[in-house]
């Protein structure tokens, strides 16, 4: 049963919202999807609180399905495009999710029923017992920093909360026109922007990836854009050549990981007047969590995330001598809790009321500058998108003819690589071949090793 009245922001607002939006990959018409989920879910079987997986590339089709299941009083959780049809079972699997959403395609998955709604497909997947939750809750998977088979639970409310929070650090306002060009199943792109855009009023321009310096700024002008996120991935693409800030924007953020000082440094001097955002967040947090105005700032402090947000609090826990730290948030924006398996990660996250262990190392001045120095946590960056080792490795031997493997990061001009070592109980040509197709299979294209050795397993142990 739709359950709109308890929200804070109305159905009625999120479309007024998506109606005033620019989508540049417009696949299917959007401009009902909402209406056919919210009267559609519940004569399909779908009963409050039960996870919906949504699957479908960036646009607004993908967030009126992400509304839509929202009113109509299940919980959505958004797949990556593409998802490989065993990762979308596995999800399910330790979700406890039977229902699968999707515009682009029908996985090769089992079903037991399907259900038209317009361009849309509602399956109910096979052999899954449902895990209830609340409505108004929302599930963001945390592929990169805690598995690829995990989530974190948060209240919608928290999530808009955290988002206006993040605009106010920026300035957002309802004069800008914003770029997302992010993928929307990030809570990057999702609260910080999307989220973000439907309180201020602000106007949403969708893309998506892949990413371009070309096609990126082709966009900014075309569409009048005021206000852009990248990742520091994106940024270093764009500064190996002469890209300039166009003068309509006025505002860069970055976020997803740190960016280097001299990065900042040099963007900052591409442009004069460009304001420029350096943001600290995680999932689990909600998700943003520091930002700092880099434009305002002395060079020194170019190596900041900057300061807590508004209503967000940070201390270090076992400091050493050198002033390092594991950064701990407190806020009530953080998740509810985790759902699905948590790998890679020391410890548990959730450490105290509305409180989490980050799993990141920082130092914190005496003006409350957060400076980070590392991860405790079992996962890379690898083309710009994050990565858990840890989830690559257990899919890797889980493979029949498999017994262990083991991962090696290194550090490129290209950015952070990690190779695979397979060891295999047969090496034969067509048993390797095999191996590495099924493997390749699995995982979504980012999580793809550089390099795959297959080893004998008489070589464990031997470099």
């Amino acid at each position: 049963m739709p359950v709109s009245s308890a929200f804070p922001v109305t159905i009625d607002d999120v479309r007024a919202h998506l109606a005033h939006a620019v989508d540049l990959t417009p696949e299917y018409s959007a401009e009902r999807l909402d209406e056919l989920i919210v009267d559609g879910l519940e004569p399909a079987g779908v009963e409050p609180g039960e996870i919906v997986l949504i699957e479908s590339t960036n646009g607004t089709a993908l967030l009126r399905c992400f509304y839509g299941v929202l009113f109509a009083g299940a919980v959505p959780a958004l797949l990556a495009p593409g998802t490989p049809a065993a990762r979308i079972r596995e999800i399910a699997e330790r979700f406890g999710a039977r229902t699968l959403l999707t515009l682009a395609r029908i996985p090769q998955l089992e079903y037991t029923d399907v259900t038209r709604l317009g361009p849309l497909c509602l399956l109910r997947l096979s052999g899954i017992e449902p895990h209830r939750h609340n409505p108004g809750d929302v599930v963001i998977l945390t592929s990169g920093t805690s598995g690829a088979a995990s989530g974190c639970l948060h209240r919608w409310s928290s999530l808009l909360r955290n988002g206006a929070r993040h605009a106010a650090s920026v300035g957002l306002r309802d004069s800008d026109s914003v770029l997302v060009n992010l993928p929307l199943n990030f809570s990057y792109a999702l609260v910080a922007q999307a989220m973000a855009s439907l309180q201020t009023g602000a106007r949403l321009v969708i893309t998506g990836p892949p990413f371009s310096p070309r096609g990126y700024t082709e966009a900014l002008a075309r569409h009048q854009i005021t206000s852009s996120s990248l990742t520091p991935f994106m940024v270093r693409h764009l500064l190996r050549g002469d890209w300039r800030p166009p003068p309509t924007l006025r505002m860069l953020s970055v976020g997803g990981e740190s960016i280097e000082p001299a990065a900042a440094e040099t963007l900052l001097g591409r442009r004069a007047g460009l304001e420029l955002y350096l943001t600290y967040g995680l999932t689990e947090a909600g998700p943003r969590v520091s930002t700092l105005a880099a434009h305002l700032e002395p060079a020194h402090r170019l190596a900041s995330v900057g300061r807590a947000l508004s209503g967000v609090q940070v201390s270090l826990r076992n400091v050493g001598p050198d002033g390092v730290g594991e950064l701990l948030v407190t806020s009530d924006t953080v998740l509810r809790r985790k759902i699905g398996v948590a790998e890679g990660r020391a410890g548990a996250c959730l450490v105290g009321p509305d409180q989490i262990a980050t799993g990141d190392l920082f130092t914190l001045d005496d003006e409350g500058y957060l400076f980070f120095r590392g991860r405790l946590s079992d996962f890379v960056i690898s083309g710009g998108m994050k990565v858990s080792l840890a989830s690559v490795r257990r899919i890797a031997n889980s493979l029949p003819n498999v017994v262990t493997s083991v991962t090696r990061s290194y550090g490129t001009e290209q950015g952070t690589r990690f190779d695979l070592d397979l060891y295999l109980r047969d090496t034969g040509a067509d048993a390797v071949a095999q191996a590495r197709r099924t493997l390749l299979r699995q995982l979504v294209r980012a999580e793809w090793p550089h390099r795959i050795r297959a080893l004998s397993i008489h070589q464990m142990g031997h470099k």
